[in-house]
């Protein structure tokens, strides 16, 4: 309950902070030089559910043998300890520089011990009679660089491919209680413990960003982004849609935004992902 209070006043202020920024940019911005550099800032509020496998190295606690942890899926406001998040654009003729920051700080994730390796390598099921409790908490930094080229500028829209890099630092706890110790097949599991682990994930990303207008409308349109990347993970996708509002001063935008890692079996991060609602708000100067 604490946490649940906390993440909404959190978001109430948020909130309310966006609200106020608005109108006072409403009252003093000035139209951007549209020959020269065109710059945009915006925060924006993310509320994903999160789910994902984690799978940590031994240590004595797991007789040596890997374990394999699910979490979620949870909604991000139960958990939320602490967010921060930025969007910025610089864009010159056809050219645009796009930036991306998020820091997630969230606990108590409901989670279900799954594996403990064994001697051999092979991977034996914990029995969920024999756990009594478990948690994880995720703390990570996630940040985007990309540059996009407008290929298409018609009435309807814009189409604008992009490349770049993203790179995500997360750290991961896991903690466990059982009846008793539980031994089989050649593989233990204390009856408490806790491991901690961190990984870094660098990808590069292709991809297409733009917007489609709204009938004949000059201020409502269409949003939407998708990339595809590779490197360090198998594959990662991300991929947002929805509606938006262009005002003389910014942009403010609702739309769904999807987030998902597939890595090796020998990662940290077997697989995470995060999907849900974001508003953002981007002041252009």
């Amino acid at each position: 309950m604490g946490n649940t209070r906390q993440g909404g006043w959190l978001g109430n202020r948020l909130g309310i902070a966006i609200v106020l920024a608005i109108a006072a940019a409403s009252a003093h911005a000035e139209a951007p030089d549209a020959n020269g550099w065109r710059f945009a800032i915006g925060p924006y509020l993310w509320l994903p559910n999160v789910s994902g496998a984690l799978r940590f190295s031994g240590s004595s606690s797991t007789g040596g043998g890997r374990l394999d942890v699910g979490t979620g899926p949870d909604s991000y406001l139960q958990n939320l300890q602490f967010l921060l998040m930025l969007q910025a654009e610089a864009s010159k003729g056809n050219w645009t520089i796009l930036a991306d920051a998020a820091y997630l700080d969230f606990s108590h994730q409901q989670t279900n011990v799954n594996a403990v390796g064994a001697g051999n390598g092979a991977a034996v099921g914990i029995p969920r009679n024999v756990e009594t409790g478990a948690g994880s908490s995720l703390t990570g930094g996630l940040f985007g660089l990309a540059a996009a080229y407008t290929a298409l500028r018609v009435p309807w829209g814009t189409v604008e491919p992009l490349g770049g890099l993203r790179y995500l630092n997360l750290s991961a706890n896991a903690n466990w209680s059982l009846s008793a110790t539980f031994t089989g097949q050649g593989a233990t599991l204390a009856r408490e413990g806790s491991l901690s682990q961190t990984a870094n994930i660098v990808d590069a990303i292709i991809g297409v960003r733009g917007r489609v207008r709204l009938g004949n409308s000059e201020r409502w349109y269409l949003p939407y982004y998708f990339d595809v990347g590779t490197g360090s993970s198998r594959y990662t996708v991300q991929a947002s849609a929805g509606a938006a509002y262009a005002a003389k001063w910014g942009d403010v935008q609702l739309t769904y935004r999807y987030l998902k890692y597939q890595l090796g079996d020998d990662d940290l991060v077997q697989r995470l992902t995060l999907k849900g609602p974001m508003l953002s708000v981007a002041f252009r100067f």
